[in-house]
């Protein structure tokens, strides 16, 4: 949650110093992105805190649920996902690079930074 906060902080100061149209679409970006982040987290505390119970509404329950159904798949099915979620990728961040402005973007991000961690719980279920 601090690290999303500074992010914020960092962002939101990066808005009165950028000069070119470029530095405030990504200072704006990155503002509104930690903001958010940092929102959700609060609603999480908040409703942990009122309620004594979570709430699951952050996307790391939803990651948390992944790698428990990865952890469930035998070697077979470890090795399909595993060549499967390394095309997926490989072609997304090619898509990155090939059109970094995309108003996909942020979702690709996103995609491939679940793609990441994915592949690390695999590779450690595999030992690679």
């Amino acid at each position: 949650m601090l690290t999303a906060y500074d992010n914020y902080k960092q962002a939101h100061a990066c808005l009165f110093t950028a000069g070119t149209h470029p530095e405030i679409h990504q200072a704006s970006r990155e503002t509104v992105e930690n903001f958010l982040e940092n929102r959700l987290i609060w609603k999480e505390l908040n409703h942990y805190k009122e309620k004594g119970v979570i709430l699951g509404e952050h996307p790391i329950f939803d990651r948390m649920r992944r790698v428990d159904e990865i952890r469930k798949l035998n070697v077979i099915d470890l090795v399909k996902f595993r060549n499967k979620q390394m095309y997926n990728h490989w072609r997304i961040k090619s898509n990155l690079e090939h059109d970094p402005n995309h108003k996909e973007t942020l979702k690709r991000r996103q995609r491939m930074k679940l793609l990441e961690q994915e592949l690390s719980e695999v590779n450690r279920l595999l030992n690679f």
